[in-house]
Formats: structure tokens, sequence, C-alpha cells
């Protein structure tokens, strides 16, 4: 049985047969209409496939198998003379869609051979001369319809924006040259010959990327020009990879023909590289990152050398001279700040540190980096200087500042010997590159063999040679860098600077210094109105300053710097050391976050927020044990956090061995008050956290000094605990008590006695303290009680009536001024109401008098409505005979 494919319905061959008999008869008379008409009816299944056409079929007709690239061309032939012969004829109005269509075409083609056809740019002055004639003869312009004249007028306008994307100038087409391509019109290879039409543009600088590939004696100035401007203009696109025109950049860099087109060159490929990074939120790559500096180095050695070469920053600049004249050293003024540079590298250094983790090798081989970035910095400093441009120096001097400050003397030595070292070993170093490499074209420049073998991302002969590290000291150079923004600098590099030297002073552990300069400069009256990275600054600096009166032995000193910063419970948000898991994380959003975040200093220069909260709890034990136990004065201590950590660790039922710094010193404080110092001396020498005070023998010198001071709490504590006991007490034995001396002791009995704290008097000959006891009565007691009470009720309510305040201003005084005048109506009619029963009443008047009653008006502008109704009220009252006003 025959498949439904191959015949018709019937199964027998000999219906097969007679089919393709029919088949043969129709095809015979294909000509008349009859049979034409049968032959549609029987030419199915395979008949319609097997049929044989070479009989009568011409082979004209033939269907001609083309390449994409010949159909293109074939079509575009087509458009071209259906738009000459429109051109020539005068229709404008088909014109302006033959040329649309013309336009698409042409740019399927480009595409594919990558230049333009010689009959297309026929066409295109053919399209141009017809234009220009027609626009400038304005009697044939007033011959033509309306929608004729707005067609002529789009399609000028058309091909004048398509000329100038494309970069196409007809007018250098001469006669000689159309003639020449009107005779090889007729060649259906016009196209073929690529190599020869290619290295005739490539010549002429038609083809930009040319340059990449070419020998570099072929290369000329304008073909350098023309890439750049090309690079620039795809600058910011959306496809354009950003690697890939940095590598370009800087191959075109070692292209230039003088000095001022490769400073051009290099500022462009400064700000190509600064686009790598993508967002604020990221950071370069250490390779761009080092290779974007060596550029800039590249750049101050071309300015310094070309004296002629000026960058502006912020003036308008003149044009560019010509090429002859950049080529004879003309001057010439481009667009660009060092200063920007300088600072955008120094945050990105900055950022990297933040984004890698510290206690990795990335962290520590990224950090031995920083010796370049002050020899970097230091190289931009030394170029203002010299041209005596005060605003980017100080920007500049703060920039060396922020590396600085945070150093001890012993460690800026270390840096300053590893950076002589590594800059002594790269400037020995030969360079030796392959012959190739100097004359090699863009591909071999940027190959991965050759950047890993000459050490573009890795090993320290990546710096440029002939620089080398400041030998000044570190006090030397931080006072030098102050000095000149404290002479030249605005307020707020004057406030940084002056931050930056009190910390750097308080870590080398002058402590009355760095008090000094704080104190002179009232940092402390106006630090809220800064921006937060300056209060940051000014909380480190008071966080560096408590520690270091803290190893001087100034424990009250300690107490005070710290106590703003760590009672707020956010000493991680405020130093920019992290981002603290409490009740506050609620209240912040995810930019707040982010920002936070975004402004944390580097790991290497944290403050271990451990260590100050040691030095905090111990301080305040050392001077806060025994106000716990002076009744009538404990409430108004200015520590309240420390005693509600007293009475909530008394609280506890059960107290376990202490765990955490908290922990310990709470011991310590419970021992101090039971009057067992040597056990409380014992839990504070016990913490191991002392081993990260700075110095090598400043944890021994340091705890000898709060041993000391924990025996004189002590004493202090059993005083004010023990004194109403006894009528008498002698300083011998005191002394042997708390193992203090007796001058000791009778310093300390006279403080208490000197501050009010203790009643009593001192015999000098018989070294005794005589106790006045003198207890308050209980009404003095209960008025003292109410008066603390009353204090801080009032301070409670100071504060909420400010938070009122700040945010209602507005609303409010728009709602007294219209109540003001609704009561001012009332009141004048209340006024004249109240003397008119005055006047009906004797009894009344002889109580009241109508002076008293008159309200002036300022009085009455400003009272309120319940004031008002107490007046309402009153003046009903007043009408009864005998009544009274309670």
């Amino acid at each position: 049985m025959a498949s439904k494919f191959w015949g018709g319905d019937s199964d027998s061959s000999v219906s097969d047969s007679d089919d393709t008999g029919s088949y043969t008869d129709s095809s015979s008379s294909a000509s008349s209409n009859s049979g034409s008409s049968s032959s549609d009816q029987d030419l199915r299944g395979a008949s319609k496939y097997l049929q044989d056409d070479s009989s009568d079929s011409s082979e004209d007709d033939r269907r001609v198998i083309q390449s994409a690239k010949d159909r293109k061309k074939s079509e575009l032939r087509a458009i071209v003379a259906e738009v000459t012969a429109q051109a020539g004829d005068g229709d404008w109005v088909s014109l302006v869609k033959s040329f649309d269509r013309l336009v698409k075409q042409s740019d399927k083609l480009i595409s594919s051979t990558k230049r333009f056809s010689g009959f297309y740019i026929r066409a295109l002055k053919c399209i141009d001369d017809a234009v220009e004639s027609t626009y400038a003869d304005k009697e044939i312009r007033k011959s033509l319809s309306t929608t004729a004249s707005k067609s002529l007028s789009a399609l000028r306008q058309r091909l004048v924006k398509y000329l100038k994307v494309v970069s196409l100038d007809l007018s250098t087409i001469s006669t000689q040259q159309e003639e020449d391509d009107s005779a090889s019109e007729s060649e259906p290879d016009i196209f073929d010959d690529d190599v020869a039409a290619d290295k005739k543009d490539n010549l002429n600088g038609k083809n930009k990327d040319f340059i990449l590939y070419a020998d570099r004696k072929d290369v000329t100035f304008e073909m350098i020009d023309e890439k750049l401007k090309d690079i620039i203009a795809c600058r910011g696109k959306k496809g354009t990879d950003r690697h890939v025109a940095v590598r370009q950049l800087t191959y075109m860099a070692t292209l230039a023909k003088c000095p001022a087109q490769e400073v051009e060159i290099l500022l462009h490929i400064i700000s190509a590289q600064f686009d790598t990074a993508g967002s604020m939120s990221t950071h370069m790559s250490v390779s761009i990152w080092r290779s974007c500096m060596c550029n800039v180095l590249r750049l101050i050695e071309l300015l310094r050398n070309n004296t002629h070469i000026t960058l502006l920053e912020k003036e308008e600049h003149i044009a560019r001279p010509a090429r002859d004249d950049l080529l004879a050293g003309a001057p010439v003024q481009l667009c660009g700040s060092l200063c920007a540079f300088a600072e955008r590298l120094d945050d990105e250094y900055m950022k990297s540190l933040q984004h890698m983790d510290p206690h990795t090798k990335e962290y520590i081989s990224r950090l031995r980096d920083e010796c370049f970035v002050l020899v970097f910095l230091q190289q931009v400093l030394t170029y203002y200087n010299e041209r005596e441009l005060t605003v980017p120096r100080m920007k500049i001097a703060q920039k060396i500042l922020g590396h600085l400050y945070c150093k001890t003397p012993s460690m800026y030595e270390a840096v300053a010997d590893f950076a002589s070292n590594r800059l002594n070993n790269i400037n020995e170093l030969i360079e030796v590159l392959p012959s190739e490499m100097c004359e090699s074209n863009y591909d071999q420049m940027f190959c991965s063999d050759a950047g890993e073998e000459h050490g573009t991302d890795s090993g320290d002969d990546w710096f440029p040679r002939g620089f080398s590290f400041p030998r000044k000291s570190l006090q030397e150079l931080i006072s030098e860098l102050t000095f000149s923004i404290y002479e030249m600098g605005d307020d707020r590099s004057k406030v940084r600077a002056i931050l930056y030297d009190t910390f750097n002073t308080s870590l080398r552990g002058e402590f009355e210094l760095a008090r000094e300069q704080l104190l002179m400069s009232h940092l402390q009256e106006s630090i809220h109105h800064m921006d937060i990275e300056t209060q940051v600054l000014f909380n480190r600096c008071m966080a560096q300053m408590g520690l270091s009166a803290f190893q001087k032995g100034y424990f009250h000193e300690a107490r005070a710097c710290l106590t703003d910063i760590l009672s707020s419970g956010r000493a991680r948000e405020l130093l920019a050391q992290g981002v603290s898991v409490s009740r506050h994380a609620a209240e912040r959003n995810f930019e707040q976050e982010k920002l936070e975040r975004r402004r944390q200093v580097p790991f290497h220069m944290h403050i271990n927020i451990e260590l100050l909260e040691s030095i905090y709890l111990v301080s305040c034990m050392l001077g806060e044990t025994h106000s716990v136990l002076d009744k009538p004065r404990h409430l108004r201590s200015v520590n309240r956090t420390f005693l509600r950590m007293i009475e909530g660790f008394e609280k506890q039922t059960f107290n376990g061995p202490p765990e955490g710094v908290r922990d310990t010193v709470m011991c310590a404080t419970k021992y101090l008050i039971d009057g067992e110092w040597a056990s409380a001396a014992h839990c504070v020498k016990s913490m191991s956290i002392w081993t990260l005070l700075p110095g090598l023998e400043g944890s021994a010198s340091v705890l000898d000094l709060v041993v000391e001071e924990i025996k004189q709490e002590a004493l202090r504590t059993f005083i004010f605990q023990r004194a109403s006991q006894y009528d008498t007490l002698c300083l011998d034995t005191l002394s042997d008590m708390f193992a203090l001396s007796v001058e000791s002791v009778q310093a300390n009995v006279s403080k208490l006695l000197t501050t009010g704290g203790l009643t009593g008097s001192c015999d000098a000959p018989t070294s005794t303290f005589a106790v006045h006891t003198l207890e308050p009565s209980t009404l003095q007691s209960a008025v003292t009680l109410l008066a603390e009470n009353v204090a801080v009720f009032l301070d409670a309510n100071e504060r909420a009536l400010g938070i009122r305040v700040e945010s209602d201003t507005a609303t409010a005084f728009e709602d007294e001024d219209l109540g003001s005048k609704h009561r001012g109506y009332r009141n004048s009619q209340y006024e004249d109401r109240e003397v008119n029963k005055l006047k009906k009443s004797r009894s009344v008047q002889g109580k009241y008098s109508r002076q008293k009653l008159v309200i002036s008006a300022g009085e009455r502008d400003s009272r309120g409505r319940k004031q008002d109704a107490r007046d309402r009220l009153r003046g009903e009252l007043l009408q009864f005979s005998g009544g009274k006003f309670i």
C-alpha cells in the first residue's frame, strides 16, 4: 500500500499511471486557461514535487543563490538607483522615504564590510547636490507645493545630521574620483578588493582602529587625535567595556608625538581608570589602582619638565593650539586636577582596606602600599608648593596628616626604613624589556604573559623609579603640615589639623600638652555643629586622651574623657569602628547604615573598645565607689551609669565568678564596699586586657598606680561607711589597715572635710580625727529627697519640652497668632460685661475695684484658653452677693 505522500486516493498502480499521464498532458497544455485549472487540481502529493520543468522553463528564470553580503549589495544598488532617479526628477516627498531606507540598508552593509561603498557615497553626493541646488534657488522653492517644501527641508536636515554622525565630508570628493567610480560601477566585484581599500582608508585616518595594530612609524598626530575623540565619545555608553578603553588609551600614550598630547591622553587614562570602580560601594582593583598612581606620577613628571603645559582646575581654558604649534612647544592649557586625582586615589586605598578581611595576608600586603601613598602625596604637595596654590596644598596636607596622626615615632621610623629599602631595591633594578615590546602592537602589549612577566599585578617593581621617602621625624613633619594649615586653611581644615595634632600628642604620652591644646581651641563648644567626619575625629581624639590620661595616673580625667563615648551605648558608631547591635539598630534604615559603614576607619587604625571600657569602668570605680554610701549626695553623682551597674549587680540573687570586663569590675567594687581592698586589687590586676596597653612596661607601672588608688578609695569608702560609729579615728590605725602612709591618710581625710562630704576635725598633735556626728532630722531628709526628685523631674521635663519645641515651632506660632485675635475680641466683650456687672453689685464693688479687673492688652494676648475659661467662671461667680472665688 503506497503512502499518502506519494499518491492520490487510489491504491492501485493503474491509478498511479493514470495520474502520471494526466500530469504529463496537463503540463504540455499549461498555456491554456482550462489546462492550467485542471493541472492545479491534479498536482497533489509527490506529483507536485516531481515535476520536471527543464523542457519549458528558461535559464533566465532560475533562482540565483547569493551570499548575505552580495544580497545586501544588490538591495543597496536597487535603492541607490531609485534614489538617484527621484533626486533627478525632484520628487522630494518620495525621496525622504527612500533616503531613510537607504540609510538603514547601508548600516546593514557597513556592519559586515566595516566601510562605505563607492556608489553609496556617490548616491549621497547626488542627493546633497540636488538638495543644495534646489534649496539655493528661491524661485524653484517658491514653485514647490507645501508638502514638497517641507519634505525638502526635512531631507536637508536629515542629510546634514547623518553626515555629521558618520563623520563623512562630501566636499572632499573630487570630480575625477566620481568619474573613476562611475567607470567602475558596472564591475560586480567593486567591494571585493578590501585589502587595498582598507589600506587606503587607514593611511588617510578613516579607520580609527588602525593605530592599534599598525607600525608606529605609520601613526600620525591626527590619527591619535581622532582615536582619542572616538574613545571619549564612547565613554559612559551602555555596552562599552571600560577595561578595553583603559588598555587602548594606555597603548596610545606610548604613541604620543609630543608631551602635550601625552599629558592629554594621561588625563583621560586616569579618569577612565576611576570609572572601573563602578560605584561608591566598591573599590578599584589593586592592579588598576597601582597603574593609576603610576600614571599620575608620570603626569607630574611631564608637567615639571614641560612648563608650557598648564592644568586648569576651575578656570576656563583657551582653545588648543594647532598641531604644528603643539609640536613646536607652544603654551597649552588642559583641564585636570592633580589634587582631585590624589584625593580619589587615597579614598580608594582606604575603601580597599575597609572591604578586606583584616586577618588575612591580603590585608597585610595591601597595608604595605601605605609607604608608597605617602611618597605619592608628598610629590603632589611638592608640585603645588612650587606653584604656590593654597587650596590644593591644604587638601593634600590633610590627607598626609590622616595617615600620620595615628602613628607613634617608633612606628613611623619602621615605616620609613621599610619604604627606603623598597625604593632602593626598585631604583637598583635594571629595566630589561624585550625589543619586540618596544615595537609591539596593541595585542602584544596587553597579552597575559607580558603582564605577568613584568610585574603589573604583584611585587614591588610596579612603583616608578627615582623617588625617595621623606627623612624628617614624625613630630617635625606633623608640625610643618599643621602650621601651614593654621596659616592658610579654612575653618574646617584648621579644626581637623588641631585634632590630628592633639591625637598624635596624646599618643606620644604627652597628655598635659594635648589637654592644653584642646582646651585652648574651645572645640567642646562648637564640635556639635561640625560635619560627621570631624565629629568622629573628635571622638577618637577624646578616646585617645582618656587612654593617655589613664596611663599617666589621671583617673578622674580619663573618666571625664570617656564618659560621653562609653555611656551612650554606641561607642562603635561614635568611633567609626563598626555598627553596634542594640536597640538603636531598629532606628537606622538601610541608607543610614550604608553611610555609617562607608565612613568607618580601617582596622589598623582602630582603638580597642574593650580596653576603653575597662579603663572607663576602673576609673569610675576609683572615683565613684565612696559616693554610693554618701546618701544625701549620691543621687546627684555625675556618673549615673556606673551607679545603675552597681545596683543591678547587688540585686542579683547569685553572682558567680566574673567572666567579662564588667563583671570583674563589679566584683572589685563589691570588695571595696566591704573593705577588702586586697581582693579588689587582685581582681583588677588579674584582667588580661592590660596586656593591650601601649609600651613594653606600661601595664606594670599603670597597675601600680591603680593599686595605690584602690587603697585610697577603700579608705574613703570606709570613712563614709563607718565614721558615724566612732567618735575619733586614729590616723596610724587607718594607715596600717590600708597600707598607706600617714601623710596620705591625712591628705585624704582633709580633702573629704574640704569638699563637705564629711563633718569633723583633725587633731595634728595626737594624729587623730574627731568625727562630728550630725544626723539630719526627718524633715530635712524628706526636703532633701524632694528637692533632688524635683530636680530630676525638671531636667526630664526640659528635655521633653525641647524636643517638642524643635518639631512644632512653626505650627505653634501660627496657632498663637490666630488664637490671640479671637481671645482679644472675646476679652474686650468680657471686660465691658464685667464692668456693667460690677456697677450693679455694691457688695462686690467694695471687695473688687474696677482697677483690678481691667487687664492690660499685653496680658490678654499672653493668656491661654484655660485662663479664659477661669476668668469666665470667675465673672459668673461674682454676680452673686457674698460669692468667693477659690
